[in-house]
């Protein structure tokens, strides 16, 4: 859950505060009796401003103002870090809960929870992703389908691949400067393990994957055991 102060009612958005900014909530079958105040509420960012035509983020309730005190809980376990799913756990409004190494959401939301679980946990296809032209990063680890690649960086720039990422041609190197810059080679080939549902799913997609080639390949003989 997160805190929202609603300040006033517009055409087709509540006006808020959150923290220290100012975000709207748009008005829907969830929100319509949402009064003014500060609560708790779960809710979604789905923040465009192509579509919303703004630069503040933009959130939607997940349930009826009504239904917003709902305590029971559910967990989701999400294996290997992704980036794109701890987005969208955020999202979901859902908190990572240390002791039991799982995300936590409220119960009313479970079937958006399940939905993304069933996408966690769909066939694993082994790929191998050729870049076709070299890529340089410095707003963020590389990944491929939201899983980093890299693991740990030396001293020489030479980087350590995460478990289950092979790379079988080219190079990936770590620049350090004002801000790390991840480079991998035009022609390098990387082998990995994802999910067919975030394959197939466009928001786990990066930008540079236009001019990465995808091909399905032999599951090796041993799939390894990740240990997240």
């Amino acid at each position: 859950m997160q805190e929202f102060t609603v300040l006033e009612r517009k055409e087709s958005y509540f006006l808020c505060r959150k923290g220290t900014g100012h975000c709207r909530i748009i008005i829907d079958e969830n929100s319509q009796t949402l009064p003014l105040g500060t609560f708790m509420l779960h809710a979604e960012e789905i923040s465009d401003r192509y579509t919303h035509h703004a630069n503040d983020s933009v959130f939607r309730l997940l349930m009826p103002f009504e239904q917003q005190g709902n305590i029971d809980i559910c967990t989701l376990a999400t294996g290997r870090k992704n980036h794109f799913v701890y987005k969208r756990c955020l999202q979901l409004g859902g908190k990572w809960e240390p002791v039991l190494n799982e995300w936590v959401f409220s119960a009313a939301i479970k079937h958006e929870v399940d939905k993304l679980a069933e996408q966690i946990n769909s066939e694993l296809l082994y790929i191998e992703a050729t870049f076709n032209e070299t890529i340089k990063l410095t707003t963020g680890p590389l990944t491929l389908f939201g899983y980093p690649l890299v693991k740990s960086v030396g001293s020489n720039g030479r980087v350590q691949l995460n478990y289950g990422v092979k790379l079988t041609a080219g190079e990936i190197v770590c620049m350090p400067a004002d801000t790390v810059q991840t480079i991998i080679l035009a022609d390098s080939k990387v082998q990995l393990f994802v999910p067919k549902a975030l394959l197939e799913l466009s928001s786990c997609h990066e930008d540079f994957l236009c001019i990465v080639d995808i091909e399905k390949k032999r599951k090796p003989r041993k799939k390894p055991t990740f240990p997240w």
